[in-house]
Order: structure tokens, then sequence, then C-alpha cells
């Protein structure tokens, strides 16, 4: 419920209100349990019975064997070992080692230019619109999208991982790609008393820093007066840091190699460089209380709670330039298309290629909290009934603060032959501070809350002389979800750029140099020691500002546009009436009303579901229906533009914030069918069909707008005129379907023993209403603005199969392998068709969905006795598309709105662990991410330039020394 204030066009959220009240009653939920298998034995009719528990890594396979093969979906599992710890560092980089997962390793895939150091997004079959679930109930994280960010995840809380392929009628809806379901503990999965200590020293050796991290576990059960209770504690706290490095090559544009006016070549913008450092902390609290009054009834309380702190910042020479103002030296060499290799590139009209050298400091903070409540009542014979009640809030807050210097490098080389490209620049003319002056600030913002009470209520009747039928289950569920999405856009303000001269600045002189501003002071000379470890030579050193001035924000930001304030000639500052000085016109965007985007989001959904079974020719499954109404107000703003380059119109574009508000009702029913047929006891065969849906982003579907205004290429410099100007704008749609997909399952399973297997698993999903951004023309105030907006295009197919095998030895040596292929179609809308440099479209309907990796594998070694256990993991995807259009790769030149298809390259790591058992209870080991080092490049596709290295990256090894004790 929100108050809308018109005249100050703002929102004032309140409290989440339940608006919902649930006539039935529960749930049967999957049994939680860790399920270390044990086989019972009689050595004559009076012996006591002897239980062999296996654990350790063989437990581990064996158990997640045991869930794939009575499992009434298509499912793939990881078990975590004795005390909770999941085999990698993270839960997004355990995911990957299931067949059919794969991750990413930049922050967003929006952002192809900068790596997260750990794995982030994770895309089931190629599809990232993955549902996310703790214990069976929702999970996500108040980043802008709808899932739960598994790299937030303390991966010491988690007992194992499930992936589901396909849904049943009785599973919460929303996941197109798959659901992930990750395992918690619960005090009565453990027969006795647990006590559990790991701890962590983590060296990441590029940066070469040493962090810590240490988890423990406390369980327990005793017999008491209200029957038996059970209570667990899990906690957990880890740290890394890392370095980066990266060098780009820009994409090509149209050249005239010849001066006869006729465009016969491609040149690429430039090339720069950067260092990227890392910092993460994740900490986890997890608790559960079980009570049994009897062997009919048991209740349960859990509160799962986790903080995700991820602090990144960079020095970067990035290039600023007008590509149409370069020229190519006569050292430059062209291959047989005209296609740039190497050469020496400048710009004789502004005196040197312009760039800049930022420094850039952002932070992200998530905060997530699940308390849940239920009960699970097995009424009589025949009756089962369980309902659970759950409260999950999560929020994020971000910022990110850019202070940049500007610099006109005389020429740089570039050789751009070899695939990953070599720079050499003028170092000491770019190592001295004098040549630098003070360029532009950018600051961005965000606060985003989101709350959610979700009641579910479930009853099961078990058939006890009907043939064929085994129980009909049926249940409701009710979520009230409310989103508060804050987010500022990134508020680009410049001190001095080239284009300010002659009206704002002196033309024909340079640009005042920052110790002119008398910030000489506040910045250092980042030399770029050690750069890509060694193997490529040093770009240049760059002057840049202090990292102080980035995290001062907003205080420092003012400090230095007062600073210039005195050197302009007009426009970025007013006169102080009262003293009588200069003072700056800017402002930090901090954050205003006008900034919130609000969603409410109720879903009310049933279902219905029949388990049967026939044992004479092994025949089971169940089919089933889920009917889910979702009701969406979204309530938003479109605000005016901060005009940048043109202060003499800036009274033409200063509206208030106009509010803007959209309800809409989505109601899909939702069949299912899964079939299981056990061919003989070791060889199976399993069919589904289902029809899915997926939510789109929270992000996406803002109803907020920014306008923003820029002057056309060839008109002057602070025009009047408005029709010297052009308007974009970027937006959310309140308005997008929700993705719906027809899916199609057909596998086959070969069980040969209790730790061996093979699988085939063959996969159809017809697609409709996926989305893409395409660009639109609008009129807001009555000026025209081409606005970005996501859009339902019409369709994507996606197939593929995936292949499996496990297999343990006795003598202590074990195996895992999987594979996927998957091919995608996708058919666009035509405002979503992009276009390349040179004018010339794209064929949207030939790229891949995002993503979507067509080959991916993992192989995983192990080895375990008495003594030792070891494990070798190997993980490698083929080239996928990141992003259409993304930062650095996107523009309006000579009126051509250019936006580039950006893939990441194959990419494999190895990993690997190896623990020594000192004793039964204490065990010491050493583990170690991405062994050998490897790069990670991206590719930028364009027509007649081809395929292009975009990006290279180096990145840390990770080790860590860690020491287990249980009792």
């Amino acid at each position: 419920m929100y108050i809308k204030n018109d005249e100050e066009h703002s929102l004032y959220p309140t409290s989440l209100v339940p608006k919902m009240l649930a006539k039935a009653s529960i749930v049967l939920l999957s049994t939680l349990a860790v399920m270390m298998p044990a086989a019972a034995q009689d050595n004559d009719a009076n012996a006591d019975l002897e239980e062999v528990v296996v654990t350790g890594l063989r437990g581990n396979l064996q158990s997640a064997q045991k869930m794939k093969l009575d499992a009434e979906q298509i499912i793939d599992s990881i078990v975590a070992d004795d005390i909770a710890n999941l085999p990698d560092r993270s839960v997004t980089e355990t995911l990957q080692r299931i067949p059919g997962v794969t991750i990413d390793r930049f922050i967003t895939r929006g952002d192809p230019e900068h790596l997260s150091g750990e794995g982030t997004g994770v895309a089931v079959r190629g599809l990232p619109q993955v549902r996310g679930e703790i214990n069976g109930r929702d999970g996500f994280t108040a980043n802008g999208g709808r899932a739960l960010s598994f790299e937030d995840v303390p991966p010491e809380l988690m007992a194992g991982v499930d992936v589901y392929k396909n849904p049943s009628a009785d599973m919460i809806e929303g996941g197109l790609g798959g659901t992930v379901n990750l395992r918690t503990r619960m005090p009565f999965d453990i027969d006795e008393r647990l006590i559990g200590v790991t701890l962590t020293a983590n060296y990441q050796n590029f940066i070469e820093e040493t962090t810590p991290g240490m988890s423990a576990i406390y369980s327990d059960r005793w017999d008491t007066g209200i029957g038996e209770v059970g209570f667990l504690i899990d906690v957990a706290h880890s740290e890394l840091k890392g370095r980066i490095d990266v060098i780009f090559n820009r994409p090509y544009f149209p050249y005239d190699s010849n001066g006869d006016t006729v465009n016969d070549s491609y040149i690429p913008r430039g090339a720069d460089w950067r260092t990227e450092r890392t910092e993460r902390e994740r900490q986890g609290l997890y608790t559960a209380l079980q009570i049994r009054p009897n062997d009919n009834i048991e209740y349960f309380l859990t509160v799962f709670h986790s903080r995700y702190d991820f602090t990144w910042d960079e020095d970067a020479m990035f290039v600023s330039n007008d590509p149409y103002d370069l020229v190519a030296g006569p050292d430059t060499v062209y291959d047989s298309n005209g296609i740039f290799q190497s050469g020496t590139l400048t710009d004789p009209s502004h005196g040197g290629i312009p760039f800049g050298s930022d420094i850039r400091i952002s932070n992200r903070e998530s905060i997530t909290t699940d308390v849940s409540t239920g009960v699970e009542w097995q009424i009589n014979s025949s009756w089962s009934f369980n309902s659970d009640l759950q409260y999950v809030k999560s929020t994020t807050d971000a910022l990110d603060a850019t202070i940049a210097a500007g610099v006109q490098v005389p020429d740089m080389f570039v050789d751009a032959s070899g695939g990953i490209p070599r720079i050499s620049t003028d170092s000491d003319f770019l190592a001295n501070p004098d040549n630098y002056y003070a360029a532009f600030t950018m600051d961005h913002e965000e606060d985003n809350t989101a709350e959610q009470l979700a009641v579910r209520a479930d009853a099961e009747y078990t058939f006890s002389e009907t043939p064929g039928l085994n129980s009909l289950k049926f249940g409701v569920r009710f979520a009230d979800r409310d989103y508060e999405t804050i987010n500022t856009d990134y508020n680009w303000k410049p001190v001095f750029q080239p284009w300010m001269q002659w009206w704002a600045v002196p033309g024909g002189v340079p640009l005042p140099n920052i110790s002119q501003l008398n910030l000489g002071n506040l910045v250092t000379v980042n030399r770029f020691d050690n750069f890509f470890r060694g193997d490529l030579p040093i770009p240049g050193s760059v002057v840049a500002f202090n990292r102080s001035l980035a995290l001062g924000y907003p205080d420092t930001f003012i400090q230095v546009h007062q600073a210039a304030a005195p050197l302009y000639d007009c426009c970025y500052f007013t006169i102080d009436p009262d003293t009588g000085e200069r003072v700056t016109t800017f402002e930090p965007t901090l954050i205003n009303p006008s900034h919130v985007s609000i969603q409410e989001e109720d879903v009310s959904s049933a279902y219905l579901m029949l388990r049967f079974g026939w044992d004479d020719i092994g025949l089971d499954g169940n089919v089933g229906a889920r009917w889910v109404q979702t009701k969406n107000l979204a309530t938003g703003y479109v605000r005016s533009p901060g005009v940048l380059a043109a202060e003499a119109i800036r009274p033409s574009f200063m509206n208030p914030p106009q509010l803007a508000e959209f309800s809409e009702t989505y109601t899909h029913t939702l069949p299912s069918l899964n079939l299981r047929w056990k061919i003989t006891d070791e060889f199976l065969a399993r069919f589904a069909y289902s029809k899915a849906i997926a939510r789109p982003n929270v992000f996406d579907l803002r109803s907020s707008v920014q306008l923003y205004v820029d002057k056309n290429d060839g008109a002057p410099d602070n025009s009047p005129l408005l029709t010297d100007y052009h308007g974009s704008a970027y937006g959310g749609n309140p308005r997008l379907r929700y993705m719906e997909a027809d899916q199609l399952d057909l596998a086959f399973e070969w069980y040969y023993s209790d730790i061996g297997s093979v699988w085939l698993n063959l996969f159809s999903k017809d697609i409709s209403n996926f989305i893409r951004v395409a660009n639109f023309t609008e009129t807001y105030y009555n000026f025209d603005y081409v606005i970005q907006r996501p859009m339902n295009q019409e369709k994507a197919d996606v197939k593929g199969w995936e292949l499996g095998w496990r297999h343990f030895f006795d003598f202590g040596f074990g195996m895992e392998f999987s594979y996927t292929n998957i091919d995608s179609d996708t058919t666009v809308a035509a405002s979503s068709i992009k276009y390349d440099t040179d004018g010339s479209p794209f064929n949207a309907d030939a790229m891949p969905y995002e993503g979507l990796s067509e080959n991916s594998y993992s192989a995983i070694f192990m080895f375990e006795d008495d003594l030792i256990s070891a494990r070798l993991a190997y993980t490698w995807r083929d080239e996928f598309l990141l992003s259409i259009g993304a930062n650095g790769y996107n523009g309006t030149f000579d009126g051509i709105r250019w936006d580039i298809p950006v893939y990441q390259d194959d990419y494999g790591q190895w990993d690997g662990s190896v623990f020594f058992n000192i004793t039964e209870q204490y065990s010491i080991g050493l583990e170690a991410n991405n062994l050998t080092n490897e790069k990670l490049n991206t590719i930028q596709k364009q027509n007649i330039p081809g395929n292009h290295i975009a990006s290279a990256t180096v990145q840390d090894t990770r080790y860590a020394l860690t020491f287990r004790a249980s009792f």
C-alpha cells in the first residue's frame, strides 16, 4: 500500500500488510535430510544390527545418485560433505558442476567490462530465468532481478543443492530454465549431537593478499516433556580479495585510408587498459528448531540470514574520442579486406587522442533474511496435512562513484594482429600530471527493498485400495511481494571537456590542468606494475585522482567542481550574492522521491496433482495442473533530462517529475506430466511435459523513465535552438508479458551400481515473449525521444541434450563427467534490430539466445581412502552472447546508433582440493581455484570488420588452507 502525493511527486511506502487468508493447510515438503545412506546387515537371527555409513566424497556421490533415482522429476544434485561444506568457495561455482548448468564470470551480463572475481549468474539449459529456493520456499535478492543471487549465499550453510530440470504441479512456478533448491540441514537429520568447525586462510596470488574464513555448526536433539526437540545453529564468515587486469580493443569504424573521401577500410576506435581490485565479504547465520510431539506431527521454525558485501575499484585508462577524427599513421598494416591489423593512431584535430583516466569505486551490500515456520501432520493412514508460513526481507544498497581526469594522448601504437591487443604509448608523457585536466564525475546510487509474506497449504490423500492410483495432492499458496526500487541512473557531469572550448572555457589553448585547480596533491601515478602478470608490455603510466576522492562522495565531488568554477567563461557557475564569488552549479544526484519505483505483486495459486503407478509394469509418475493469478501494480516517474552540453536550453527542459502508474493482471494455467518407467531394476526411462512461466525482472517492469538531451553532430556548441538537439531515454516496461515455454523432456538412466550410473536427457523448450531491449520514439513535453525499453520478442526455440556418467571404484578412485549440447533459434521484433558502426543491420534472428553456450562440459576426478580425500575438477563452456550494445559498445556517430554484440569466448578452469584426515575428528586441506591462471576473453562481432577480441583478462589463482574439526 502506498500513499501518493501528486503535488510533491513523492511516494511513501508503508509497511507490508498481509492480504491473504488461507482456508486450507499445507504441503508435503521435500525431505531435507542430507541422506547419508546406510546399509544394514543381519549376521544371524539374534545379532545386533550393524550400521555401515558411507561418508566423504563416496558418500556424497551415493546420496546424489539415490536422490536422482528416487525423484519423480528429472533432477541433479550435489551433496555436501560431513560438516556441511560444499566442494567450492561459492554456491554459484558449485552449480557449474551440474549437467546443463553454466555460470557467468562478470558482475552483470550487461557489463562485459568488469569481472567479478567469483562466478555469478546461473543459467540452466542456457536460460537465466532460474527460480531459486531455500528448502523449497521462495528465495530472492533485492538487486533489481527476481531470483536469488546464489553468490550471496554462504556455501558453508548448505547441506546440498538440487536442480530440477522440469516442474511438477506442486512446485512453485517461475523457473523457465529450472529450479535450484538450496537445502540446509535440520536437527532431526542428525542422529546425535554434532559440533563442527572450519577455519580457512585464503591467499590470492595476483593481488598477494591473505583473507580469513570460518564456519561452525552445532546440532543436538533431546527427549522432553513436549516430545522430541531438535536445535541447530550454523554460522559462516568469509572474505576474498582479488586483482583483475584487462586490456581492450574497441569497435572498428569505417575509414578512408588514402584520402579520396571513400571509406575503404576499418580501424578501431582505439585501445585501453585497466586494473580492477575486488573485495568480497560474506556472512551467514542459520538456525532451525524442530518439535515432534509424537510420531504423527512435527513443527519447525527456521531463520536464514545472509549478508553479502562486494566492492570493486579500478584504475582505468579509456578512450573518449570521436572515432571519425582518428588518423591512421603510414605504418598501418591492413589485411586483404582492409581491416586494421596494426599501426599508429592519432587525432590531430584535438591535439591528440582524448583519453580518460578514472578512479572508480563501486559497492553493493545485500542482506536477506528468511523466517519460516510450519507443521507436517500425518492425520491418519490416508490423510496428511502440511502448511508453512514464510516472511522474507531483502535489501540491496549500492554506490558507484567515479572521478576522472582527461589527457590528449599524442598517439598510440596498437597491434591487434595476434589476437590480444598490444599497446604502446609515450609513458613519460602519460606520467606527467601537468598533462591532465579534471574531466568528469559520475555517481550512481541504488537502495532497494523487497518483502514477501507467503502462506502455503497442502493436503494429500493416499489411496489404499485403488489399483494404479497412489495419492491425490492439492493445495493453495498466497504470496504478497512488495518492491521498492530506488535507482538514480548514472549522473555524469563534466568538469572540463574538449567540446566545452570556445564557449564554456577558452579555446585555442589547452584545457586547464589539474595543477591550475590546486588539486595536484590529490593525484597519484599508476605504473601498472606486473601488468597482465608480465605477459604483455605495460601500455603506459596513468595519472589518476586519489582513491579518497571517489570514497569521499558527495563532498569531494563538489570540491572538484568548485575548484573549476573560477576558470569557466560561462554556464557552470552562479554568483553568490553575498560574497560575489563563483559557486558551482554541480549537484550530486542524491536520492529523492522521483527515483523511487514501486511494484506490488500479489500471487494466488492452486494446484491439483495425481500420483499414479503400476508395479507390475514398473510405470509411475504424476499428472496435474497449477493455476496462477498475478496482480502487478507499478508506480514510478518520468524524469526530465539534466542537459550536459547545452546550458542555453536548460530552461526548456526543467520540468517536474511526472507520475507514471500501471496495473496488470495475468492468469496462467500450467499443466505438467512426469512419467517414470522402470524397464529393469537398473534401467529406467522418463518423460515429462510441462508449461512454465517466468516473470520479467523487477527492474525491467519499472514504470520510471529517464530522459536525456544531447547536441546533434555538427551543431554549434551551446546552441539555443531546440532543432540542434536530439533526445534519448531509458526506461522499464510495465506492460511486459510473462515469458512462457512449452517444455518436453525424455531421459534414459542406467544405475549399474550404488555409485555408478549413466544418463542421457533430451529436452526442448518453445519460448514465447522472451525479452530484449528495443528502440522506440516517444514524445514527452513536446519533444521526441528515442527510448530504449525492454520488449517482448516473438519466440525462441531451445533444444539440446545432456549426457552424464559417474562411477566410484572400489580402490578409492571416482569420476564424474557431464556434457551438454544446446541449440537455439530466435525471432525478434523489427524494433529490436541493432546496427553496426557503418549503419548495416545485424541479423538479429541469427544471434543465439543471450547466455547460451552451444557446448559445455564438466569433469571431476576424485580419490579417497582413510587418509586422503582429493578432488580435481575442470569445467568448460564455449562462447556465448553476453549482451548487445553494452557500455563501451554503443554510441551515436554521424546519425548512426550502433550497438555491438559482445560474446564471452570459450573458457575452461581447473579447480582442486586435497584433504588429509589427521584423525576421525580432524582434517587439514588445501583448496585451489583457477589453478592454471586462465585468461578470459570477450569477442566483438561486426559485419564487415569481422570478429575481434574486445577484451582480455587475467585474475587471481585462489588458494585456501583449511582446517576442519567435527565431534
